[in-house]
C-alpha cells in the first residue's frame, strides 16, 4: 500500500512521499495518558505554551497515524492535514488547543529531537508513541 502526497520542501520544491513510515503503521487507536517515564528516557517536554504532547498507543489492527506531513529544514515535520487514524482519535478526546491541526510541527518523538528521519523512525518503534507538537512555527 502506498501513500502519495504532494508536498513541498522548505525551498518550495515539490516532493512525493511514497509509503512513509508514519502511514505504514497498521494499528488500532487507543488514547493514552502521558506518564513520567517513556521507555526509560526523559521526555522532550513542552518548552513553552506553544508546545504540547500527544500520546498514542498502538494496538494490532488496521489504523494509521493519519498525518500528511513534509520535512522542513531536515529536523521538523510539518503537518499539512490530519486524516483518519490515531491522531484523529486523539483529537476527538481533546480540547481544541490540544488537537493536532494542519500547520502544526512535529518537533520530537518519544523524547528525541533530531533529524526528520529519526522522528519518523521513532514513530514506527514501540507500542506507545509520544509526539511533541509545536503550534505557530509556520504562521
Amino acid at each position: 500500500m502506498a501513500l502519495l502526497c504532494g508536498c513541498c520542501t522548505d525551498q518550495g520544491e515539490p516532493v512525493e512521499a511514497v509509503d512513509s513510515a508514519i502511514d505504514r503503521l497498521n494499528d488500532k487507536p487507543k488514547v493514552a495518558v502521558p506518564d513520567e517515564t517513556k521507555f526509560g528516557e526523559p521526555a522532550a517536554s513542552p518548552r513553552n505554551d506553544r508546545e504540547f504532547e500527544v500520546v498514542i498507543e498502538k494496538l494490532p489492527g488496521d489504523q494509521r497515524i493519519g498525518l500528511d506531513i513534509s520535512v522542513v529544514g531536515g529536523k521538523v515535520l510539518k503537518v499539512w492535514k490530519v486524516k483518519d487514524g490515531l491522531v484523529n482519535e486523539w483529537n476527538k478526546t481533546q480540547p481544541s488547543d490540544m488537537q493536532v491541526k494542519g500547520g502544526d510541527a512535529v518537533v520530537a518523538v518519544n523524547g528525541k529531537r533530531g533529524s526528520a528521519d529519526q522522528l519518523l523512525e521513532e514513530v514506527s518503534k514501540g507500542q506507545k508513541v509520544t509526539i511533541l507538537v509545536s503550534r505557530g512555527m509556520f504562521a
